[in-house]
């Protein structure tokens, strides 16, 4: 069962390295929750994934931002791919990255959602093209599956979706099939 995942990009970043002939591109894309998504994101017990408008009966649960890092296919490796366990329907991977306490040589860092993606180099050109012309990313969609990690909740609308974590202290993952990307044209 695929279930969906929308949020608001806020910035964009391009990295590009080289190391020896072979050039690298990354696209990284900072997101929250968008005013106007609908649906609510619980992430085990503590944790979600939601606007503020959809929060107040989780407002224990502490917020997670999300990092969408894009990369475009010929830059990733077909040994990186396989250790990932990507496929033609699987283009990349959602993790929950829990909070790190800290200590005195670390601060602290909150909970995130980091997914990592693959796309096909035109896809990644046309979607750097248009960011670097001043277009703005207006919404991101993600298509998301893993048998048994994800589950509806009681809403009939399907507007809550609930993450089982494996560990509360680890990082637990979940497929990424597809990714959409709105861009402002006008």
């Amino acid at each position: 069962m695929v279930m969906t995942l929308q949020a608001k990009p806020k910035r964009a970043n391009l990295s590009i390295s080289t190391e020896g002939n072979k050039t690298c591109c990354e696209l990284r894309i900072d997101c929250s929750p968008g005013l106007l998504t609908r649906g609510v994101w619980e992430i085990g017990d503590r944790h979600v994934f939601a606007n503020r408008a959809n929060r107040p009966l989780f407002s224990k649960r502490k917020l997670c931002n999300l990092v969408v890092t894009v990369y475009r296919q010929r830059d990733v490796t077909s040994e990186d791919i396989g250790k990932l366990g990507q496929s033609d329907s699987r283009i990349g991977a959602l993790v929950f990255v829990p909070p790190f306490k800290g200590d005195l040589m670390w601060r602290l860092y909150p909970a995130i959602l980091e997914a990592n993606v693959h796309v096909g180099d035109e896809f990644f050109d046309r979607l750097v093209g248009a960011l670097q012309s001043g277009k703005k990313a207006k919404w991101l969609e993600l298509e998301i599956e893993k048998q048994g990690a994800l589950e509806y909740g009681w809403e009939p609308d399907g507007s809550r979706i609930i993450w089982k974590l494996e560990s509360t202290t680890e990082s637990s993952w979940v497929n990424v099939e597809s990714i959409d990307i709105g861009i402002e044209t006008f």
